[in-house]
């Protein structure tokens, strides 16, 4: 019997980190399979518990007696990680055994980082979900930077929620840059609105109709300047007017390369605007022959094909390289930025259509420009929109992240936006950066709401760095990019979409790229391609009247005219009180 009761417990306890099996080669970080060894929380408290009838006989209970959604992090458990290494792009497991212990539903995140101040981030994973029975909880994420063996900790944010949880039984496994995410057992995650039949989207596209598209009619003539009556001709949208896109790279856009061509297929083939990802910041901007030869003939290239381009950033307040060096002489500062400010408007003109004033005005907990208000630094914003304002007409942005999360990043800018419209500095729109997680990935119906909110205080809007990292869950990602798109076109106060970045060689999230290394489309691709270049596309055969004109309604932008073969410039079409003209030659 005794032998009976040995085999039973270690069958237990293999079953206890088997269940589902993990994969073969994950090296483990935690000394062993523990308690938490750090508590912290503002309203709460923590105690060791004994239990029966599992695998393992405590567990850690915390008690979060006060919700702080914003700020998740406020009650926290902590491990660290003592038994090894972490690389860039290393794929890890975070598991644990977890149940909810007051009723309802449990909701963790997990984060790993540096176990130092300012604790940088490590990789964060999606949020878990559990009820009042035990359950194995499995979190994968890939670290985004290295941490030495003993410099890292995982922390498990509890604080988003008021709830009693139980934790046990924490590992932390490290399967090296080469395993696939996606083959890592984990919760299904999901959002708030993703059903087929969800009646938000069906409202969407009613608007999408109503405000994207328009009654359109052109007057085709041809080489000799008059009408081609009673012709069948082809109308097809060339470019939307609204800016679908991504941030682009000078280098990319001039290679003489394999990837260079391809490069350029897919920028020329469904984008409609574009970003330059660095090459107009003031400490990435070119000085040499070739880099200003490479961003010339790039911008050249952009303006033959129709496709505008947005100014990004003339100054960050979550200071840069460029900027750092400079933050010990404020007078110094001041005047390299305002000399810079008028270098680079003076050299992109025209060739851009608005520019990013200030990036990053609020940013996050930490920022040095932000953590030393005062003297110059709460003055530079007013200084560089009125200095932008006597070099150029072009519309005036602030560009900010996690505006769809609630929060002091929404707020603050908010009200900066509010206090700047007070103060007389006029802001003509923002740019919201839009960097999704799936540990936290906000309803579409919520994206709406919080556009009307910013609506009150900016006349226009535009996602300009879309990007949601959903950790090998690439259906996920496509379905969540799709929805967003929608929300985006279906409200008014947006004029743009930006992807921040599109190939996987060419991002600062390789994951949550739409096209791979070897350009095979994830399923986010096929979604942006359906979605812009199908579903929101307009051709139509018509036949002109007597006087040459032909009438339908489509989406608004430029369009070219097909008759006999042949082809016309793209052009925009007037409305059917006063038709445009367009040649065939």
């Amino acid at each position: 019997m005794r032998i009976f009761r040995l085999l039973l417990l270690l069958t237990l306890a293999l079953n206890a980190f088997a269940d589902p099996p993990f994969p073969e080669g994950g090296v483990d970080l935690t000394k062993s399979s523990t308690l938490p060894t750090t508590w912290a929380g503002q309203d709460g408290r923590s105690e060791k518990v004994v239990v029966s009838g599992q695998a393992f006989a405590e567990a850690l209970r915390v008690k979060v007696a006060a919700a702080t959604p914003e700020k998740p992090w406020s009650a926290s458990i902590t491990v660290a990680l003592e038994a090894g290494e972490v690389a860039v792009g290393d794929r890890l497991l975070i598991t644990y055994m977890a149940r909810r212990s007051d009723g309802g539903e449990g909701r963790v995140v997990a984060k790993a980082q540096l176990a130092a101040p300012a604790y940088t981030l490590i990789g964060m994973t999606e949020a878990a979900r559990f009820g009042g029975d035990w359950v194995r909880v499995n979190q994968p994420f890939i670290a985004e930077i290295g941490a030495a063996k003993g410099a890292a900790e995982v922390s498990l944010f509890l604080g988003e929620r008021e709830q009693t949880v139980e934790i046990a039984a924490i590992r932390v496994l490290n399967y090296g840059p080469n395993m696939d995410l996606a083959k890592l057992p984990r919760q299904k995650q999901s959002y708030p609105g993703r059903e087929a039949d969800a009646p938000w989207r069906k409202q969407a596209l009613e608007r999408i109709s109503e405000i994207r598209m328009a009654d359109q009619a052109l007057r085709v003539v041809g080489a000799d300047g008059q009408p081609l009556a009673n012709a069948e001709v082809i109308v097809e949208l060339d470019r939307h007017a609204f800016g679908f896109g991504s941030c682009v790279t000078r280098g990319l856009l001039t290679a003489e390369t394999e990837d260079g061509r391809k490069y350029r297929e897919i920028v020329a083939r469904t984008f409609s605007r574009v970003v330059f990802e660095n090459d107009l910041k003031p400490d990435t901007f070119p000085h040499d022959a070739v880099g200003i030869s490479e961003l010339e003939k790039s911008m050249d290239w952009l303006k033959a094909q129709g496709i505008s381009i947005r100014g990004h950033y003339l100054m960050q307040e979550a200071v840069d390289g460029w900027t750092r060096e400079r933050l010990g002489d404020p007078a110094k500062l001041e005047n390299d930025l305002l000399e810079s400010v008028r270098e680079r408007i003076a050299f992109a003109g025209n060739k851009v259509m608005e520019w990013d004033v200030i990036n990053h005005p609020v940013a996050w907990e930490g920022a040095e420009m932000l953590a030393a208000k005062g003297p110059p630094c709460d003055t530079f914003a007013e200084k560089v929109f009125r200095e932008a304002r006597q070099q150029t007409s072009l519309p005036m942005c602030i560009n900010e992240d996690q505006i769809f999360r609630p929060g002091p990043q929404q707020d603050k800018t908010y009200e900066l936006l509010g206090n700047l419209k007070r103060d007389g500095v006029r802001v003509d729109g923002l740019g919201n950066q839009a960097h999704f997680h799936s540990s936290y990935l906000p309803s579409p119906e919520y994206l709406l709401e919080v556009t009307d909110r910013f609506a009150k205080v900016v006349p226009k809007q535009v996602i300009t760095e879309f990007d949601v990292v959903t950790l090998g869950d690439e259906e996920l990602a496509a379905d969540y990019l799709r929805d967003c798109l929608i929300a985006c076109f279906s409200h008014p106060a947006y004029d743009g979409f930006l992807l921040w970045g599109f190939w996987e060689n060419s991002h600062w999230l390789p994951d949550a790229a739409l096209w791979r290394k070897d350009w095979s489309r994830r399923p986010a691709a096929r979604m942006w391609e359906e979605w812009i270049g199908q579903r929101w596309h307009t051709r139509e055969t018509l036949t002109t009247d007597g006087q040459g004109i032909v009438r339908w309604r489509g989406f608004k932008g430029s369009y070219t005219v097909t008759a006999g073969g042949v082809k016309s410039a793209p052009c925009v079409p007037g409305d059917t009180a006063s038709p445009g003209t367009v040649t065939l030659r």
